[in-house]
């Protein structure tokens, strides 16, 4: 399990790692992106550590997955999110929203399955959505999320969603129109540019200050 100091650990010295995704957990074909999320470890995470997580702050803040593994370590969160977050890392329990493992209390990136899956939205999701297999994924996603977000919403009194408007904004837009909640309960935080960038890393900790500065 990944604990906050491990996390600024990571950052502060740029310590790097990179795992080879499980054959049996790397998606290579839209028949791959549906029979994933019924794979026994994937359904054993969603079920036994993302449905019963006992929330330990009360604000929440959601990222999207990377495209290496474990998240912390990828460039887009050691030099993107991480570091705009690091003010507040131990202030709020962080998620990673994921395809196949839905959500991802953070401390846990560092386990199995979650740091040997390769699912490559690119190729099987964005701009894809006319194959009716990419769409069962989709659908197999936003109503796994829902449940999640039905059952935690009213547990954060602040909820902060920094993710791309490109796939994972949408996935939790649409997963809450499942629910009875509203995008109006959350902060959407705008990414400026790349997130492996230190602009885009400034430009998000300038929002989370001003939203911090707002109560």
């Amino acid at each position: 399990m990944l604990s906050v100091d491990n996390i600024i650990s990571i950052i502060e010295n740029d310590l790097k790692e990179k795992r080879r995704p499980s054959a049996e957990l790397t998606v290579n074909s839209f028949e791959d992106g549906v029979e994933i999320w019924n794979h026994k470890d994937v359904i054993d995470f969603y079920q036994g550590r993302a449905m019963k997580w006992q929330p330990r702050y009360d604000t929440a803040v959601f990222l999207p997955s990377s495209a290496s593994k474990p998240y912390p370590y990828s460039p887009s969160h050691k030099k993107g999110y991480l570091r705009a977050l690091l003010p507040i890392l131990k202030q709020i329990d962080l998620f990673v929203v994921s395809e196949p493992m839905v959500i991802v209390p953070y401390c846990y990136s560092d386990e199995y399955p979650v740091h040997s899956y390769d699912y490559n939205r690119y190729k099987f999701y964005i701009g894809k959505l006319s194959n009716p297999l990419a769409r069962e994924s989709r659908d197999i996603f936003v109503d796994r999320l829902s449940s999640w977000i039905s059952k935690y919403h009213e547990k954060y009194s602040k909820k902060i969603l920094i993710l791309p408007t490109s796939w994972h904004q949408k996935i939790f837009k649409s997963a809450l129109r499942k629910t009875t909640f509203s995008i109006n309960d959350y902060h959407v935080i705008r990414i400026p540019g790349r997130p492996n960038t230190e602009f885009s890393s400034k430009g998000i900790r300038k929002q989370l200050m001003e939203l911090s500065e707002e109560g």
